[in-house]
């Protein structure tokens, strides 16, 4: 297993957004059996994208942890793009694309639901932020965007066309439960992904301080923590439900993966581990009963 960094270069913004443009149409298929709200769900996570290296070796891992199933699709220029499952529930994307010398594509990427792509970015901009790319049309999908936070955190923007996700589908083990920023800065971080996606900040007192959760039209959608250490570079973690988190977390050192966080009674009840794949994407493994 490569080992983990989480500064990454952000350089492979413009390879993925042209993977999502060329494989929108296979995604766009798949989406007409998903409920789709009427109103954009602004500030909620709508997509995720696996970025790896190695497709093959990615499948078995999450085949094997998670209980994932496949289907590999071609876009109009004959791009492969890789449709993730939980049973019957499309999850994510997943696309393959090399490491240069000196850098690690490799991640995770969220895409947060915003009204009007162009005003995200400019506002993403008069607050310090950075477009990477973007935004560019995604046929039959809506608007895309790539930004870099305030705090150098990566996050996609997504304006869609076609709906958003409906807040009827429920989490369960497999899916996406939760998407949390480890921030430099927490309270910034949480005015600012309110400002530019018209959310509320919520704060929670805990045993380690002061847990921010952005909420829109009545649902929470993300978490905002204190980063633990000084030399971890911000970045949004993304959460997957599974039955038994130390079940799970065994699994991912049993198929070439490394537990960087195990779960303990003393962090958030030993319902949580953090963990990285064979390829090098972080990522949470969230215990989800409900």
């Amino acid at each position: 297993m490569k080992n983990f960094r989480i500064l990454m270069a952000p350089a492979w913004f413009s390879a993925l957004l042209m993977v999502l443009s060329a494989c929108s149409a296979p995604l766009e298929d798949r989406l007409s059996g998903i409920p789709l709200s009427k109103d954009s769900l602004t500030g909620k996570f709508i997509w995720h994208d696996l970025i790896t290296d190695d497709v093959a070796q990615s499948k078995r891992f999450y085949r094997e942890v998670l209980g994932w199933s496949y289907e590999d699709t071609t876009g109009p220029g004959g791009r492969p793009y890789t449709l993730i499952f939980a049973g019957n529930r499309l999850v994510a994307g997943m696309v393959e694309m090399d490491d240069p010398a000196q850098a690690d594509y490799t991640r995770w990427l969220g895409y947060v639901s915003v009204d009007d792509v162009s005003k995200a970015v400019t506002f993403v901009r008069s607050r310090g932020g950075s477009a990477v790319v973007g935004p560019v049309d995604l046929s039959g999908i809506g608007r895309a965007a790539a930004i870099l936070d305030p705090q150098q955190a990566a996050v996609g923007l997504l304006e869609s066309a076609v709906g958003d996700p409906d807040d009827s589908l429920p989490p369960r083990p497999g899916v996406v439960v939760w998407n949390e920023l480890v921030s430099s800065d927490a309270a910034e971080a949480a005015g600012f992904y309110a400002a530019m996606a018209g959310m509320d900040i919520v704060e929670q007192q805990r045993p380690l301080g002061v847990y921010r959760v952005l909420r829109s039209q009545g649902q929470e959608r993300a978490g905002i923590m204190p980063r633990p250490t000084d030399d971890i570079e911000p970045f949004w973690l993304t959460h997957f439900g599974v039955v038994d988190v130390a079940v799970a977390a065994a699994r991912v050192e049993a198929e070439g993966g490394q537990v960087l966080l195990g779960p303990s009674a003393e962090f958030r009840d030993g319902s949580m581990a953090v963990v990285v794949d064979p390829a090098g994407a972080i990522l949470a493994l969230k215990q989800w009963t409900r």
